[in-house]
């Protein structure tokens, strides 16, 4: 059963992120709450309980705690915080992905729910909008929310470890992979280019990572125009990104 979560409008959100993205991060603890006047919900069904939200809050604050929560996180601490906070909003929040697709439900974990975990994970002086929010860049930038999309998108159901390229990806090749619709709207493309390119690197090791992942991207971007790789087999769909990461390994070596 999914649940249906409260939506903040992005007005009393943007409201909330002027008040408290200053805020120490017990501060806010002090605020947060399971309810806002100006919370809606915008379908009919099985809307989330009251008890629920506050057993998501305490378990997200329970994963933040086992990362340093809320002293001070260090980069490999907030690095495995993403990971295991990802698994557990995907596994846990009971949420169909259009549900999750509304900013508005991202908004409301992030100002309201829990606005301290955000500051905590992301400190300074003050914590960017952005990361309350989503700003300009959506669910990409927006604490929770880009989560349970990385979780959603990297699941393999019925694996050992479903969520194993949590393990394999670094921080640079989870934005590249997840923020590339025209690759992460397609399961089997993101499964195999992943699986495609662990082995790349592995195999090319004197390639640039980075280098890597964002030249071949770009390979199978183009190539999206004039092929469905929907209607291939993934064998035929292996064939193909593993010829794109050959190309691209032998355009950069004839370039260095």
């Amino acid at each position: 059963m999914y649940f249906l979560y409260p939506r903040l409008p992005l007005a009393s959100a943007t409201s909330l992120v002027l008040e408290r993205s200053g805020l120490p991060t017990m501060k806010l603890k002090q605020v947060s709450d399971t309810r806002h006047p100006a919370v809606q919900f915008y379908e009919t069904g099985s809307k989330i309980s009251i008890g629920d939200l506050e057993k998501l809050q305490a378990d997200v604050r329970s994963c933040a705690v086992k990362y340093g929560y809320p002293d001070p996180a260090n980069e490999q601490d907030a690095r495995s915080f993403d990971t295991a906070c990802g698994q557990l909003l995907h596994q846990n929040m009971n949420l169909h992905p259009s549900e999750a697709s509304h900013l508005e439900i991202w908004t409301f974990l992030t100002c309201v729910l829990l606005p301290d975990v955000v500051r905590w994970r992301f400190p300074g002086d003050v914590t960017a909008e952005e990361r309350f929010i989503g700003s300009d860049r959506g669910l990409r930038r927006n604490t929770f929310g880009r989560l349970w999309w990385r979780a959603y998108l990297l699941h393999q159901p019925g694996q050992e470890n479903p969520y194993e390229f949590f393990d394999l990806l670094y921080e640079d090749d989870l934005v590249q992979v997840t923020e590339r619709n025209s690759i992460a709207a397609s399961q089997s493309l993101i499964t195999v280019f992943i699986q495609a390119f662990t082995a790349a690197v592995t195999k090319y090791e004197d390639i640039p990572r980075r280098d890597l992942m964002r030249e071949t991207i770009k390979r199978v971007r183009r190539h999206l125009s004039f092929i469905a790789f929907d209607l291939l087999d993934e064998k035929q769909v292996r064939a193909l990104i593993d010829l794109q990461f050959e190309q691209t390994v032998t355009s950069i070596r004839k370039m260095t």
